[in-house]
């Protein structure tokens, strides 16, 4: 079943050259047909709650992956999907990453995009867990009602729903696998072509009954989300990169 692996890094300054250049095309090559270097921006949410996702960290990178149970596993080969030794007892002696695979539940795409992630200017990640007696209700609001208004902005690429399969953390030499019950169930991703928050779909799903009913008062579903910008996207054709501080133009451009 395909899904993606997001990883949460928190690194230190003379670590990011290596993630963003070695460590990702590297670990890219390895599991997956593409991926995304994300860095946190803001939402207009970070004084609430809802502002921060379970790994505030200020980096996320994103694997699609083909088979996330194989992805699931390669986790605990630490040759395979670690940084070196040395490195963590190094430099990265002090950085933290949480890795998290996902399993695809489904997905909604912008009709006639070809899936080149160089196109993706920006991603909104956004976790939730549903009580289970409501559990069948919600999932039929969000599946019928919020995700297709969300993947009908114009700006939006392709929305994915997941449902989580694994999470560990790796700190230093420390390494710890989450107990399943203690993770927001389902992750959701947007694919935007700007790096707009969309503010006027939050504004229409804030005005609907349903979203009040189910969302707004965090007890029927407890959710959070974080906005990042891409940094750079990679693909077996090699990588592209932009600089966040440009503000020159909202899109990426076609022939970047």
């Amino acid at each position: 079943m395909s899904g993606v692996l997001c990883v949460w890094a928190k690194l230190p300054d003379d670590a990011l050259e290596w993630y963003e250049h070695e460590f990702i095309p590297d670990k890219r090559e390895k599991i997956s047909k593409c991926s995304l270097l994300c860095e946190l921006t803001t939402s207009g949410l970070e004084g609430e709650p809802i502002g921060y996702l379970d790994s505030p960290w200020p980096l996320m990178a994103v694997y699609d992956i083909d088979e996330i149970a194989e992805a699931t596993k390669d986790h605990y080969e630490k040759e395979r999907s670690h940084p070196s030794e040395e490195l963590l007892t190094g430099r990265l002696a002090e950085a933290r990453l949480d890795f998290r695979t996902y399993r695809e539940v489904r997905t909604w795409k912008k009709e006639h995009w070809d899936e080149d992630v160089s196109h993706i200017a920006s991603v909104t990640a956004m976790e939730w867990k549903v009580s289970a007696e409501r559990q069948d209700e919600v999932l039929e609001f969000y599946n019928s009602y919020v995700a297709p208004k969300v993947a009908s902005n114009p700006d939006v690429l392709r929305l994915r729903m997941f449902e989580v399969d694994n999470a560990t953390v790796l700190q230093g030499n420390s390494y710890e696998t989450k107990e399943k019950d203690s993770l927001h169930t389902y992750f959701t991703l947007v694919e935007f072509e700007t790096d707009d928050w969309p503010w006027g779909a939050v504004v229409e799903l804030a005005e609907n009954a349903g979203w009040r009913k189910y969302f707004d008062a965090q007890k029927l579903v407890k959710w959070q989300l974080s906005h990042y910008l891409v940094k750079r996207s990679y693909t077996a054709d090699g990588s592209v990169g932009r600089d966040l501080n440009d503000k020159s133009g909202d899109k990426i451009p076609d022939d970047a």
